[in-house]
């Protein structure tokens, strides 16, 4: 399927390129060398990791990683599509490749301006919600997508995605009015068994998307993502647009789950102790944000918090040969232990140690020295309140270098992660080196 797709997005792009019936069409073609967690996935170029396993001795490892993304977007009167193929080696132990060789991509297909048609395994950032922008994270979050597909959830490969697009039902009417609405439906491949997988291993998924939003005064949205699974997540988002150079907004998150956010917390399950990404049933978030355009300045803030203690979970009912029969989502406060009977054999859920929520904030300052270098700096905190095992700190400060005669930018600086109460101090230090370079031509 994904061969499929690539040769099928490849013929589309040599017919538009060589159809002389279109005019203003425009290629971009983008190649970026290196490792960078922020820019390419989850490793830097190198990174020293420490990490504490149930037996409370600290491991740490060296771990190398290479990649290269190429991109080639094409923007045309009636026919926009990306295609990416991205390459990885890491020498991580806890890798699942070492060697990595992804394309992704979709075709956006638009015979009028108010419905068009998507296809692809990937829809990317291009299709969001604007009010959904985190400011000092700079990035829009992923339940503020209107076509995302499974969004957070790890254990699915995307194998077919369509979605219907549709934009401008209002700009007849008043043309200062933004609306756009879409649906998607995707079929997807399971890794890991789950409640709604059916015998051939396969997961349908619903999302749902909503913006609206009138230039210059505000903006809101709803998302409503793998809608036909009882673990459902939905996002509601609202923002001002009103005043120049200012961000502010503001989220509503229904099973927030979401790892670039939520701290690792220690889990007792079975008299051992392991370490797990957090959840919390519902999230509020705010961001906001002043670009100080006459300086170069720009100060940026996100807040997150989880409004109670309580998450979404699975509780797994097996029979008196210990074999899974049955997986319930439902909801679980922590601290307490769950426990379910079938057949005479009691399994317990993951017991956390104390009732406590999560809370995300970050803090991003930027600055353009020039119009060729711009430095940021990003502190970021993640933690459980009332467990201070799981306060897990970040400092990344970056340097971005434009190359003179356009011939490409260089992205560097440098991660410190902190938990002081696990590890005493730096439990990873990892060193992000990007190069990149575009080529544009229009015809």
């Amino acid at each position: 399927m994904k061969k499929l797709f690539t040769y099928f997005t490849l013929s589309c792009f040599l017919f538009f390129l060589l159809s002389p019936s279109f005019a203003k069409n425009k290629l971009t073609i983008k190649n970026t060398i290196g490792a960078d967690s922020d820019e390419l996935g989850d490793y830097d170029l190198f990174s020293n990791t420490k990490e504490r396993d149930i037996n409370d001795n600290v491991l740490s490892e060296n771990i190398f990683s290479f990649g290269d993304q190429l991109q080639a977007d094409f923007e045309g009167s009636y026919l926009n599509a990306r295609v990416r193929l991205d390459m990885l080696y890491t020498s991580a132990s806890d890798a699942d490749l070492a060697f990595m060789l992804a394309p992704t991509g979709f075709i956006h297909y638009k015979p009028i301006p108010q419905l068009s048609f998507l296809a692809g395994n990937d829809f990317f950032k291009q299709f969001a919600i604007s009010s959904a922008y985190l400011a000092a994270d700079d990035t829009t979050t992923k339940y503020g997508r209107l076509i995302a597909g499974a969004v957070g959830e790890d254990n699915y490969i995307p194998d077919g995605d369509f979605a219907v697009y549709t934009n401008g039902f209002c700009g007849g009417l008043y043309s200062e009015w933004n609306f756009n609405l879409a649906a998607y439906s995707g079929y997807f491949k399971a890794l890991a068994g789950g409640t709604f997988v059916d015998s051939t291993g396969f997961i349908k998924v619903l999302d749902l998307g909503l913006n609206l939003g009138l230039n210059d005064l505000f903006d809101f949205g709803f998302t409503a993502h793998n809608l036909l699974s009882s673990d459902r997540k939905l996002g509601a988002f609202a923002g001002l647009t009103a005043i120049p150079n200012l961000i502010l907004n503001a989220g509503f998150y229904y099973n927030f789950t979401d790892s670039d956010y939520l701290p690792e917390t220690r889990v007792e399950r079975g008299g051992e102790d392991e370490f797990k990404k957090q959840k919390t049933k519902y999230a509020l978030g705010i961001t906001g944000g002043y670009d100080f355009a006459g300086i170069g300045l720009g100060i940026y803030a996100d807040f997150i918090t989880g409004l109670s203690n309580e998450y979404i979970g699975e509780i797994k009912y097996y029979d008196s040969n210990d074999n899974l029969i049955d997986t319930v989502t439902t909801t679980i406060v922590r601290g307490e232990t769950v426990v379910k009977y079938k057949n005479g054999v009691a399994k317990r859920s993951d017991e956390y140690p104390q009732k406590a929520f999560p809370l995300y904030s970050q803090l991003r300052i930027s600055y353009d020295i020039n119009e060729s270098f711009n430095t940021s700096i990003n502190v970021k905190v993640r933690t459980l309140v009332n467990s201070s095992d799981d306060t897990w700190f970040s400092i990344c400060p970056r340097l971005s270098i434009e190359l003179p005669g356009k011939i490409g930018k260089i992205t560097t600086g440098l991660h410190l992660d902190m938990n002081l109460t696990r590890y005493s101090g730096i439990t990873n230090i990892s060193l992000p080196f990007t190069y990149t370079y575009k080529f544009k031509k229009k015809f």
